[in-house]
């Protein structure tokens, strides 16, 4: 998408250089443009002046300008395997999904989900590799405690940086999993997962089978918590694919680019190309 960008850049530059020809519009250069977005689209560009403007458009399709927790939208397809949630974006209350299945010990996601897992997990076996899972789906009431847990001990700031609140995390979706290289491993911050042949494997990998490395280092203003290397998520292969292949790193942005409704409603772009899997390095 990235390359689309800077091609139709080029084009935009063309037509105003040649004589007779009119520039092309935002809304002709960027197809992710929304004409009701466009004041929001200055003010996050002027506090983020070295920012791409398809990044600024694709942050601000997917409210990251309004702040965490701020003007919080209720998502309305919540079984979706592209639903987006954040600290923007909520789950309805008491949402719980339908077809959980056990993936490692009591842990399950949902069945799709699960599916790829456990097929990932067992490519990464036979390679030599191994994972375990410290964390998958989670109630409403246990996020909620966990938060409060940290809430007391750390303060709301701490918390905040550490877990979502309750209604706002993705382990409730169903479709995220905390991976560790060993089963001897307690606490997540210590288990330096990023240093692990595992996780460079994963960072090369997981896409081709739907998930996504959801809380990456350098885009923490953006997610809005600390670094996690082994919280993944699962997108589905062809939006994972999608995302790799065009250099897309946080759901926030792609979720701007094709799956914001305004976008959707525009040219309904919404779904990634269909792609077929590539073979485990």
């Amino acid at each position: 998408m990235r390359k689309l960008t800077a091609l139709l850049l080029m084009i935009s530059i063309i037509l105003v250089a040649a004589p007779g020809l009119a520039a092309a519009s935002p809304v002709d250069e960027y197809p992710h443009y929304l004409e009701e977005n466009a004041s929001r689209y200055e003010a996050y560009r002027a506090r983020n002046p070295g920012l791409p403007y398809d990044m600024v458009i694709a942050y601000v399709n997917a409210n990251v300008d309004k702040g965490p927790y701020n003007e919080i939208v209720t998502v309305g397809n919540p079984n979706s395997i592209s639903v987006l949630v954040n600290k923007n974006f909520m789950l309805p209350s008491g949402y719980k999904p339908n077809d959980l299945v056990l993936i490692d010990g009591s842990h399950r996601l949902r069945g799709e989900a699960a599916k790829q897992f456990l097929k990932m997990k067992t490519d990464m076996t036979a390679l030599g590799y191994k994972i375990y899972v410290m964390s998958a789906y989670r109630t409403y009431q246990s996020q909620s405690g966990k938060h409060s847990s940290a809430t007391g001990h750390y303060g709301i700031e701490s918390a905040d940086s550490q877990f979502a609140r309750a209604g706002h995390s993705e382990h409730q979706t169903g479709l995220a999993v905390d991976i560790v290289q060993s089963r001897a491993i307690k606490v997540m911050t210590q288990a330096k997962f990023e240093t692990t042949k595992e996780f460079a494997w994963l960072e090369k990998n997981a896409y081709k089978y739907g998930f996504i490395l959801r809380y990456p280092k350098e885009y923490t203003d953006i997610h809005g918590f600390m670094y996690e290397p082994w919280h993944w998520r699962y997108v589905g292969v062809d939006i994972a694919t999608a995302m790799y292949n065009d250099g897309i790193v946080m759901f926030e942005e792609y979720y701007g680019w094709y799956l914001a409704p305004g976008v959707l409603a525009k040219n309904d772009k919404g779904r990634a190309p269909k792609l077929s899997p590539a073979a485990p390095e």
